[in-house]
C-alpha cells in the first residue's frame, strides 16, 4: 500500500494512506476503511520511518506480521480478562452485585488510561521504500 508522509519525528512518520486498490476489479487490501466507502476521508496512521522519508514523499508501507491479532489481544482480550478477574476478586470479598460491577468498571477505566498513555506512539506500520 502507498502513503504520503505528512510529518516526521523521532524515527516515526505520520502518514496518510492512499488507497490504490479500491477499484471494483481489484480485491481490496483491507488495511484502510476506504474499501467499504471510497469517498471516506483518508486514514492517517503512525509508521516507523527507518528510511528517513521526508514530509511530502510518497512511500510504500506495510504492516508488521500479525499486527491485527496483536492489537486485538492487547485492546480487547486484555481488558476483558482484567474485568473478569476484578469481578472474581469482588465476589471472593463477598461484595454485592453493584459493588462488584463498580469495581470491574473502575478496573476497566484504569486499564483504558494505562493503555492510552502507554500505546500513544505504538505503531504496527512501517515504511518499506520511497516511491
Amino acid at each position: 500500500m502507498y502513503a504520503k508522509v505528512l510529518k516526521t519525528y523521532k524515527g516515526k512518520a505520520e502518514i496518510e494512506i492512499v488507497c490504490t486498490e479500491a477499484s471494483k476489479e481489484n480485491v481490496h487490501c483491507g488495511a484502510c476503511s476506504m474499501g467499504q466507502k471510497p469517498s471516506a476521508k483518508p486514514q492517517t496512521v503512525l509508521a516507523q520511518n527507518k528510511i528517513e522519508a521526508k514530509p511530502g514523499d510518497m512511500v510504500e508501507c506495510d504492516q508488521k506480521e500479525h499486527a491485527e491479532v496483536k492489537a486485538a489481544l492487547l485492546l480487547l482480550i486484555g481488558p476483558l480478562v482484567l474485568f473478569m478477574i476484578a469481578l472474581g476478586i469482588a465476589n471472593a470479598l463477598n461484595l454485592e452485585l453493584w459493588q462488584s460491577f463498580l469495581s470491574g468498571a473502575a478496573v476497566l477505566g484504569v486499564t483504558y488510561i494505562v493503555l492510552r498513555y502507554s500505546l500513544k506512539n505504538k505503531t504496527y506500520y512501517y515504511i518499506t521504500g520511497i516511491k
